[in-house]
């Protein structure tokens, strides 16, 4: 699998879709976390996960309304969001009109589980460049790196028809400590829609319940976990943002996270996206499900932002520094 070519992907980060994306979440994030209080024009971090779709063909879809692209093939063909981690560039994009291409390759492929019950966890990396190059930037630079961690399971063996059955009660994994702040919301079955149309995905746990019940042996719709990244980044930044401000201090940016998805998280339950400041660059942040438990679980990043004259700033994995001379339009 990792000798397999991915298409290339194209798209122009203007602000069109994270304004939807902004709307939609607007009624149930703090005032304090939208992005017009922290990215001043620029593409939020995260917001990135709803550019660059897979522009796959229906007849390429799997039975489950999941592309083919990063999937190992039969009995494999379920699939679910395991973790990731990202490298945002220090430098901000700004919204454009200009090319961006997104290059994807299967970096690794690990089989764990017993005979019958193996799943296959596949890293898919992302790498996030200018198509058409503005004066005074390298080709290569990278503006976000992404590695996507994604897992495969058989084919259930429940047949459509049969009845729902509960799921078996799962354990219940408690933070390690409390939280600094955190903000309670309950995520609708419309905003999973609204996310799945945004970001061009069929899968049919975000939106046929039936199917999560008879197939998947889940009480109702799953969150997505690309959704839960963006709740935990726009949370922790308009309180990060609006802490530094009321100290007094030089606004920040994030530059690094990584994350894991433990248990699912379901439409009509609340959640609860939590924050702790661990030291003076990095953040805990998670989601509780309703019981209590650890759902998703990330650690973040934060360096100071870069000075309009661009500011030396040290990247992480391969994110290059942006040359100071590059025009408007592009990174800020």
């Amino acid at each position: 699998m990792t000798s397999r070519r991915l298409p290339l992907l194209h798209d122009r980060v203007k602000g069109h879709r994270s304004w939807i994306l902004n709307n939609t979440l607007g009624d149930i994030l703090p005032e304090e976390s939208s992005p017009k209080h922290y990215s001043q024009g620029s593409l939020p971090r995260g917001h990135h996960l709803v550019y660059f779709p897979p522009f796959t063909r229906l007849p390429e879809l799997l039975s489950d309304g999941t592309d083919t692209l990063h999937s190992p093939g039969p009995p494999f063909n379920r699939r679910m969001w395991a973790g990731g981690e990202i490298w945002f560039h220090p430098r901000r994009v700004k919204y454009t009109n200009r090319s961006l291409k997104c290059s994807e390759s299967i970096t690794d492929v690990e089989v764990k589980g017993k005979e019958g019950e193996e799943k296959v966890f596949v890293n898919v990396r992302r790498n996030f460049q200018y198509e058409d190059v503005p004066r005074g930037y390298d080709a290569s630079t990278q503006f976000i790196l992404e590695d996507r961690k994604l897992v495969f399971m058989r084919d259930s063996p429940r047949p459509p028809a049969e009845p729902p059955s509960p799921a078996p009660p799962r354990s219940v994994v408690n933070p390690p400590h409390a939280p600094n702040y955190y903000h309670t919301l309950t995520p609708s079955r419309a905003l999973l829609f609204r996310f799945s149309a945004l970001t061009f995905n069929a899968h049919a746990i975000h939106l046929d319940k039936q199917y999560c019940q008879s197939i998947e042996g889940h009480r109702n719709l799953l969150v997505h976990g690309p959704l839960s990244v963006i709740l935990m980044l726009q949370v922790l930044q308009g309180y990060h943002s609006r802490k530094l401000k009321n100290e007094g201090k030089e606004q920040e940016v994030v530059t690094h996270m990584d994350y894991r998805c433990l248990a699912p998280l379901y439409a009509e339950e609340e959640l609860k996206v939590c924050l702790r400041q661990k030291d003076d660059s990095t953040w805990e942040t998670w989601i509780e499900g309703p019981d209590g438990g650890l759902a998703v679980r990330g650690t973040v990043t934060m360096s100071p932002r870069p000075s309009k004259k661009g500011q030396e700033a040290k990247t992480a994995k391969g994110v290059e520094e942006i040359p100071t001379t590059a025009e408007e339009g592009a990174l800020g």
